[in-house]
């Protein structure tokens, strides 16, 4: 049962770059006493990690969603981290069925479970009526999510996802090796945000880089523990 000092999470792309992360930081929150993980397949990403006991992943069909979303009563806090991995190699029925109807079937089961937060991870320059495929559907699920009525909405609109891992072959070696570089030069809006491994033994720290407002550099060390940004450092 969630309260004003603990809450309970439900979370839909758990395995994604973005979603394992977000699991990584509630498993050893004193704060989350419950998380429940929505997956197309079993998987073992978690094992071994402290705090798993609260961990529930729930193997569904995703016709059933926004059903499955539902039963997951006492939830207060949800993240929709579902996404096509390589947009630019699915169709269009394929972006829109994953990013866009499993994205509001969740939001809607979100709100008969009693979620009273929901965060969604979108892509910078969303905006439901661009021409482009991509930007077009992600502004397309933010009002999907929107539309859902849960009582306190956060989108978050991240530039490319800077990870460890090599996910998509060449193209995505290449694009993780160059963009750290260009990172700085980019409007403000296409800067990076990537782990910090070095220090992140005991939570995981990211670093961004980016501009004050009187146009000198930052370099900001943070970690999130939900439902709070902790800033580490500032230069």
């Amino acid at each position: 049962m969630s309260s004003s000092l603990h809450y309970e999470a439900i979370i839909i792309g758990a395995t994604g770059a973005v979603g394992s992360n977000v699991v990584r930081a509630l498993l050893p929150s004193a704060a989350c006493t419950r998380i429940t993980a929505l997956s197309r397949r079993p998987t073992n990403l978690f094992d071994g990690l402290q705090g798993t006991e609260k961990l529930e992943i729930q193997v569904i069909d995703y016709a059933r969603i926004e059903e499955a979303t539902a039963a997951a009563a006492g939830s207060s806090v949800a993240f929709c981290t579902i996404g096509v991995g390589q947009s630019r190699k699915a169709t269009a029925e394929e972006l829109w069925r994953v990013d866009v109807e499993y994205a509001g079937a969740f939001a809607r089961g979100a709100t008969r479970a009693g979620v009273k937060h929901i965060s969604l991870l979108s892509a910078v320059g969303a905006n439901a009526a661009s021409r482009n495929r991509y930007i077009r559907t992600k502004g397309k699920a933010e009002e999907a999510i929107i539309d859902a009525g849960i009582p306190r909405t956060s989108i978050f609109r991240p530039s490319l996802l800077v990870t460890r891992d090599i996910r998509y072959g060449v193209q995505d070696r290449l694009t993780q090796a160059l963009f750290p570089i260009v990172s700085p030069l980019l409007p403000r809006r296409f800067h990076e945000i990537f782990d910090d491994p070095e220090h992140s033994s005991e939570e995981p720290r990211e670093i961004i880089v980016g501009y004050s407002e009187r146009q000198r550099l930052l370099l900001v060390a943070f970690t999130e523990r939900p439902p709070k940004v902790r800033i580490i450092s500032a230069r």
